[in-house]
């Protein structure tokens, strides 16, 4: 429950009451002694009587003969002197304290209650907002249920838009139906069926329309040589990983585990055999390769690499990327006019050149 604004100043009225009182008592008794002289108070009886005392008379002044001056207006009398005052009342101190201290209490109780009543008008305005929204929205709600005609026609006119569209796509479909049908060219090479490749294979990289020739022959030559050295200093267990190389613009980096263990292995265990798991081609520079003008001199790498083979017998693999295919298709069709079986793997952006014994073979054409 807020006290009313009356039962917060009851303490400080009644304190400033007394206060009055106490202002006003004290400057009627000053006033009082200051225009009435106090009277003889008679002395208490139980104090004992005052002795007597001789008051001495003096002797009459024989009067002045008679003279002809005038006489002389008798003189003044001087003031009386101004009494004086009353001591002033005694101060209560703990009346005082006490009037300080209900003073103090009932200004920590107005603030207390100011900031109750703060907090409660603060609550007021927050249910008032929010029950003026609840009812804009009832209102909004209402009028939405009562007349939903403007929500329909909106539907409606999206509904004519899709249909018109609909229209659109059905006629382009119809116009592309009425196009005559383009002839069919033939991709085949002369060579039309692929067979795997039998004879000696050589392999190409063409990436960002660049050739490079992959001496796989020689990096793998180099891979048995390091296989043989490392699986004696090896402790014949696990896997050995090595790099060989590089052959010109590539590096070959392969994997050997060992064989698959046997009834004899098991029984003696003095023989222990690896074998190949895979290898991946690594380039050691990102401007390796040659154009596709470069290729038509005779001393280019890829003429000298091209210029070893031998037609009808050699295959040759070209590791394609996604941004060479045209590149593939010029130099496909100059080695198969020579007689060369032509081989292409695709590859995508960022995978490099990797074969391992259960891969597949090239199919040439």
């Amino acid at each position: 429950m807020v006290p009313s604004r009356y039962d917060r100043l009851r303490p400080l009225a009644t304190v400033a009451s007394l206060l009055a009182i106490v202002a006003g008592l004290t400057a009627h008794a000053r006033l009082r002694e200051r225009f009435h002289p106090p009277a003889a108070v008679e002395a208490p009886p139980d104090r004992p009587e005052p002795s007597a005392q001789v008051v001495v008379v003096p002797p009459a002044k024989e009067a002045p003969p008679p003279s002809d001056a005038p006489p002389q207006p008798p003189a003044a009398a001087p003031p009386a002197p101004a009494p004086a005052p009353a001591p002033a009342p005694p101060l209560d101190i703990a009346a005082v304290a006490r009037a300080t201290a209900a003073l103090d209490a009932a200004s920590r109780d107005r603030a207390r209650a100011e900031a109750r009543a703060k907090d409660a008008a603060g609550r007021l305005q927050a249910a008032a907002n929010q029950a003026a929204l609840d009812a804009a929205n009832a209102r909004k709600l209402a009028s939405r249920i009562k007349d939903p005609s403007t929500r329909i026609t909106q539907v409606a006119a999206r509904g004519g838009f899709l249909r018109a569209d609909v229209d659109k796509l059905r006629k382009e479909v119809a116009a592309l139906r009425a196009l005559p049908r383009p002839k069919a060219t033939s991709i085949l090479t002369k060579s039309p069926v692929a067979r795997p490749a039998a004879g000696d294979e050589f392999h190409f990289e063409l990436r960002r329309n660049r050739i490079s020739f992959i001496n796989l022959e020689r990096l793998l030559d180099l891979a048995k040589a390091d296989a043989q050295l490392r699986i004696r200093m090896a402790d014949r267990t696990g896997l050995i990983q090595s790099q060989v190389g590089p052959v010109g613009s590539f590096s070959l980096a392969y994997v050997l585990g060992r064989a698959g263990t046997g009834i004899d292995e098991l029984i003696e265990r003095q023989s222990i055999r690896f074998d190949l798991k895979g290898w991946e081609v690594v380039p050691e520079h990102e401007s390796r390769g040659e154009a596709y003008e470069a290729t038509r001199n005779p001393i280019s790498a890829y003429a000298q690499a091209v210029n070893r083979l031998t037609a009808g017998r050699s295959v040759v693999t070209f590791w394609v990327y996604p941004d060479s295919f045209p590149l593939f298709r010029a130099l496909r069709a100059e080695l198969t006019d020579r007689g060369f079986s032509v081989a292409g793997r695709p590859l995508p952006e960022g995978m490099t050149i990797r074969g391992s014994p259960m891969g597949s073979v090239s199919a040439a054409q």
